[in-house]
């Protein structure tokens, strides 16, 4: 049985080493199954620059195919704003 009042949390990492490297680190919380917030950090490292940005989004789900988000995010020299919407079917 599906409890549809359930919050949940997912965390998650991502690296690559080489000539460059990344790591990125995520987490959303999902308030209800329609409405989530993510909060992700990101680094670059190219041994002359390392690059950080972090974002903030929040997607809800008006009803089961369409939904609404926003993201807004901040690094150096890099300032990202969106809105978008998404239909699943």
């Amino acid at each position: 049985m599906c409890n549809n009042k359930a919050q949940f949390l997912n965390v998650e990492a991502d690296a690559a080493f080489g000539d460059e490297d990344e790591v990125t680190i995520a987490a959303d919380y999902y308030f209800d199954p329609a409405f989530r917030l993510e909060a992700t950090y990101h680094i670059q490292d190219d041994a002359e620059d390392d690059v950080d940005f972090f974002s903030i989004r929040s997607q809800y789900f008006i009803n089961y195919n369409f939904a609404v988000g926003g993201e807004v995010g901040f690094g150096d020299d890099v300032q990202a704003f969106n809105i978008n919407a998404t239909y699943r079917f």
